[in-house]
């Protein structure tokens, strides 16, 4: 990322017409900033402190977010290879500046400002970005090993069988996970100490990025209308096999959302077992103003991803669906069952 902010900045220039100059930090400490960019404009200078991110997720903007980041009394400017438009929004809202190497552009220091939006990445990004996402690791079986190491991190130094008992998968794609994620450095050796998870955080990260499309998208997903909402809400999920995911499992976690939408994930079993005791009908598709329970197959046994709540499935996966929503309520709840549970 050495030229991440040189060519953002170029590139700004261009788009602008403006004077646009920059200064890049080469030895940063904790409380220093990537850098400084500076627009001046007639006789005004306009300076933002700079942080560079190969990639800007959902995640690493609520950990931007947590961080509480203040430079010297000026405003933080976000510089990455690409923001996508339901990012760029979300930034918008939180009032966060940035930059990326598409040419989009959101710079607000009233009364400049400049709002430059729809930029398609270069190539080389997307094939790079492609390449990322293709390792074994981050596809769908991948993924499921990839959950259970990081919701139990000893699982690293276990027998590859117990690896595939766990994940659901086989031993040959273990393996081929396993691989992927020592080239990686997100497993490395340590002595004695044996293997260790590495850059937990970062892992996380390339985990919830792929998480839409190559977990829960692969996961079998069923609507109903629940006869009564609040008897659902009430049962103890736990004596059927179930456990309450998405708002309902956030709220329990936080005590900060109030659910709008139910999720449920349950197996073939505790899901005949909810729709007789409970009375589910599947919801028709002029219906709108009802209360949907969403019931969704499990990615693993369903005791593999139970909370510590009774009831409720680990903080872990509550928090990639809320990532995965596009409400502000959810977004924010999110920020705090990782602060509690997952940082």
């Amino acid at each position: 990322m050495d030229n991440l902010l040189a060519e953002a900045a170029k590139l700004l220039a261009a788009n602008t017409k403006l004077n646009v100059t920059y200064t890049h930090h080469n030895a940063r400490n904790a409380e220093d900033t990537d850098g400084q960019l500076t627009i001046t404009h007639g006789n005004q200078k306009h300076t933002w402190c700079v942080e560079e991110k190969e990639g800007l997720t959902r995640h690493r903007l609520h950990k931007l977010q947590l961080e509480k980041i203040v430079f010297n009394n000026k405003k933080t400017l976000i510089v990455t290879t690409y923001i996508n438009e339901n990012i760029a929004e979300l930034c918008r809202e939180l009032q966060i500046d940035y930059l990326d190497m598409a040419g989009n552009a959101h710079l607000n220091i009233p009364p400049f400002y400049i709002d430059i939006r729809g930029k398609k990445p270069p190539q080389e990004h997307q094939i790079q970005h492609a390449r990322k996402l293709t390792g074994k690791a981050f596809q769908p079986k991948g993924m499921k090993l990839v959950m259970m190491l990081l919701l139990k991190p000893e699982l690293v130094n276990q027998p590859m069988r117990v690896l595939a008992e766990q994940a659901e998968i086989a031993l040959g794609t273990v393996k081929q996970v396993l691989d992927d994620l020592k080239q990686l450095t997100f497993i490395l050796e340590k002595g004695k100490k044996g293997l260790v998870l590495n850059e937990k955080d970062l892992l996380l990260t390339r985990w919830l990025d792929a998480y839409p499309h190559n977990m829960e998208a692969k996961l079998e997903q069923k609507l109903y209308v629940p006869q009564n909402i609040e008897q659902l809400r009430n049962a103890p999920l736990d004596k059927y096999g179930a456990l309450w995911g998405g708002e309902v499992a956030a709220d329990a976690y936080t005590h900060y959302l109030t659910p709008k939408t139910y999720h449920i994930y349950a197996d073939t079993e505790a899901h005949k077992a909810l729709l007789k005791t409970f009375r589910l009908r599947r919801i028709r598709a002029e219906e709108t103003d009802v209360n949907i329970l969403k019931i969704v197959e499990p990615p693993v046994g369903i005791d593999k991803i139970r909370g510590e709540l009774p009831g409720y499935i680990a903080p872990l996966l509550v928090y990639a669906e809320l990532l995965n929503s596009d409400d502000p309520r959810n977004l924010e709840t999110a920020k705090r069952i990782y602060h509690d549970h997952l940082a």
